[in-house]
């Protein structure tokens, strides 16, 4: 099987092959350790990438779903393995409670649980001015309705504490961010242009 690589902000857009192969692995006669390890993932994370096996699963009305993407696995017979997963949570999540219970679920399987980075969730109001004024130009450049977003990518738009992501992806585009070959259809890149020239002369009066 070939894996499909996605944003791990949403591990359903691709195949994740170390997934599916820790399921071939899990099924076969093995040595407790690797049994254990490979029978975790499969039960734990498995077609699961909103937290569910894993007690975890948690969403909210401002920013929507928890999503676990398991993306690096290293296994030893040695006993020294480790699965390497991005967690993206809701800003109404509460991560030190919430990790504290992980930990304590996970210590049933002789698992530990080290937070290599973290950043908290970036969230800027839907009244803000600078909301508002992202979406009157948007309507008045395209003459749709601004449907507010929120993504579990981290964009540069947290260095400021109202900033958010604003583009370039048209409802209907084809979104092949983080893919090879990525590209942008002139026609998009033009109207993103004139959109983000009006926004700056709107947002600096």
């Amino acid at each position: 099987m070939n894996g499909v690589s996605a944003h791990a902000m949403e591990p359903k857009n691709g195949r994740n092959a170390g997934l599916h192969l820790a399921v071939f692995l899990a099924d076969l006669t093995l040595d407790p350790h690797a049994k254990a390890y490979f029978t975790f993932i499969k039960d734990r994370l498995f077609e699961d990438s909103r937290g569910n096996n894993l007690g975890v699963a948690y969403s909210d009305e401002q920013t929507g779903e928890l999503t676990v993407n398991a993306g690096v696995f290293k296994y030893s017979k040695q006993g020294d393995s480790s699965i390497g997963f991005s967690m993206r949570y809701p800003v109404t999540f509460e991560w030190e409670q919430q990790k504290a219970a992980l930990e304590e679920r996970l210590a049933a399987y002789n698992l530990k649980v080290k937070t290599n980075s973290h950043s908290t969730p970036h969230y800027v109001d839907s009244e803000s001015f600078l909301i508002k004024t992202l979406q009157e130009v948007y309507e008045a450049e395209t003459g749709d309705k601004a449907e507010l977003l929120s993504i579990g990518g981290g964009t540069y738009a947290r260095s400021l504490k109202e900033g958010v992501a604003f583009g370039p992806l048209f409802p209907g585009s084809e979104d092949i961010a983080h893919q090879k070959d990525e590209y942008i259809d002139i026609e998009d890149m033009l109207k993103a242009t004139s959109i983000y020239a009006r926004a700056i002369h709107e947002l600096a009066k």
